[in-house]
């Protein structure tokens, strides 16, 4: 998932820029020195700016062609200061692409996951880490479910995304804009996607607080999909694309963690 904005700004002129999906706002405002960039951030996690200014006379005091983190539920975030080199005769733009998340962070908690269906439940893993269907080169997990079978939150967090709108599949790559997900976001930065969820299955609502086993959403057959199952990934996310994580689940009474393996039934006791 990547957002582009392409935002250009001549003399006194102050524009605006958005991603469609993502809440961020860029912005300029005069100052005695030049201008200040600020960016107004509506989403419920952090999200990352890469940016390439095209200065003329004008120099960033926060450096250029660079990655800014702006906060969570941030107004008026100044990122950087444009000043005057020449003020006489100066102008400047931006090419900037963003995405959800802090996409400096490299780290991230060695945590015990849990699984995420009900106690008392048990599923296979049809396809695991870098499968060959669909997983290649990452790390995401489908557990084989029927449609309607409840999920639950397999680690604390605040709700970022909701999609539930889509009602088709297909076993092609193309049907993956009709994915129904939830996006949830943890303390230590990474995030959890819950994907393939039934149209209006969704529990939750974006901002909303979740522990970890509350239920979120029902289990579903939408976007890039062969059969009823459910997708999980968890991943750090950068500005092109999601880097995702191998991590252990809780497994049986729970006194047990460990990562995953492909074909296995795992069973939830806790």
């Amino acid at each position: 998932m990547k957002y582009f904005l392409f935002c250009f700004f001549f003399l006194f002129q102050i524009a605006y820029c958005s991603a469609d999906d993502i809440k961020a706002t860029i912005y300029n405002q005069k100052t005695d020195k030049g201008y200040h960039i600020l960016v107004d951030n509506d989403e419920y996690c952090p999200v990352s700016l890469k940016i390439d200014f095209d200065l003329k006379n004008l120099t960033s005091t926060n450096g250029n062609n660079k990655t800014f983190v702006v906060p969570a539920k941030s107004k008026g975030y100044i990122i950087t200061d444009l000043e005057y080199i020449k003020k006489a005769s100066y102008s400047f733009g931006l090419q900037s692409s963003l995405n959800y998340g802090d996409a400096t962070l490299t780290k991230y908690d060695d945590y015990d996951y849990s699984l995420p269906f009900l106690k008392g439940q048990s599923f296979e893993i049809y396809q695991g880490y870098n499968g060959i269907f669909s997983h290649q080169g990452e790390n995401s997990l489908d557990f084989t479910m029927p449609v309607g079978t409840p999920v639950v939150a397999i680690r604390d967090g605040i709700v970022v995304k909701v999609v539930e709108i889509n009602n088709q599949n297909c076993p092609e790559r193309k049907c993956g804009e009709f994915n129904n997900y939830i996006l949830i976001y943890h303390s230590d930065g990474t995030f959890s996607k819950y994907v393939h969820l039934k149209y209006r299955g969704a529990k939750v609502k974006e901002g909303d607080v979740v522990k970890e086993n509350d239920l979120i959403g029902l289990s579903g057959n939408t976007g890039w999909s062969s059969g009823p199952h459910l997708h999980i990934m968890i991943y750090l996310q950068k500005i092109e694309k999601p880097e995702t994580v191998q991590t252990k689940f809780k497994i049986n009474d729970g006194t047990e963690s460990r990562i995953l393996n492909e074909k296995e039934v795992c069973f939830k006791n806790y």
